[in-house]
């Protein structure tokens, strides 16, 4: 249900948040002003899926390709070796689609309560795709840079996309969420520079932390894939 696998050592996990923080006129302010919770790319789930016409997503995933390619194609090159040699399949990023990005949560925006919507990773039905995609191949990993001093992680059921779409056919849920009334919670620890995958049809939720320090944060790069014409398609 969910793979692990360390890619960056903690001095290069280090260098990407100081390049993170080198761009941070690129960060887009999310929520509420003051602004604490930023993204710096362009995520598929805010600027597509929830705004199809107003969020400019294809437009700034150009605009950031190049940007986000100067500072950390390293990353970029080091992610694809690790993914490639864990799926035994080619790994590529499509021109079209935005590169893995990063959220980045100032402590202001880190919760110690539960309040993260409950989910499936379903931002890539509001693409468009090849005839060659298979929509039935699907990851989606959250990379660790930093953490706040009392940790972070995702809390998951084992619960699928499909359960779901059958319990709510059949009237016996109304939401993701009710899902967890029929599944025990699992925690899932991250760890600075320890990549965690899943399929994003498994029910999750960024988990809460324990406690929040007024220099805490919480810096990952997030990234999803599809399976398309026999090599995996990397974007956000």
């Amino acid at each position: 249900m969910i793979t692990s696998l360390d890619v960056l050592d903690e001095e290069q996990s280090a260098r990407t948040r100081q390049d993170v923080y080198a761009l941070r006129s690129h960060w887009t302010p999310r929520g509420a002003e003051p602004a604490s919770f930023f993204t710096l790319g362009s995520p598929s789930y805010l600027d597509l899926a929830e705004n199809p016409d107003g969020g400019g997503y294809y437009a700034h995933a150009r605009a950031d390709r190049p940007v986000l390619w100067e500072r950390f194609g390293w990353l970029y090159g080091r992610l694809a070796q690790m993914l490639e040699e864990h799926l035994k399949e080619p790994v590529h990023y499509p021109e079209n689609l935005a590169l893995p990005g990063f959220h980045v949560w100032l402590a202001p925006a880190v919760f110690t309560k539960p309040k993260a919507p409950i989910h499936f990773d379903m931002q890539y039905r509001a693409m468009e795709w090849p005839p060659g995609a298979d929509l039935s191949r699907l990851i989606s990993f959250t990379l660790p840079l930093r953490l706040p001093g009392a940790g972070g992680g995702l809390n998951v059921w084992e619960a699928t996309y499909e359960e779901f779409r059958e319990a709510l056919d059949k009237g016996w849920i109304d939401g993701a969420s009710d899902l967890q009334r029929f599944h025990p919670r699992q925690h899932v620890a991250y760890t600075v520079g320890r990549l965690v995958m899943h399929s994003g049809h498994i029910l999750h939720q960024v988990a809460p932390c324990a406690r929040v320090e007024p220099d805490d944060e919480r810096l990952t790069l997030q990234g999803h894939g599809v399976w398309c014409s026999g090599r995996w398609s990397l974007y956000w």
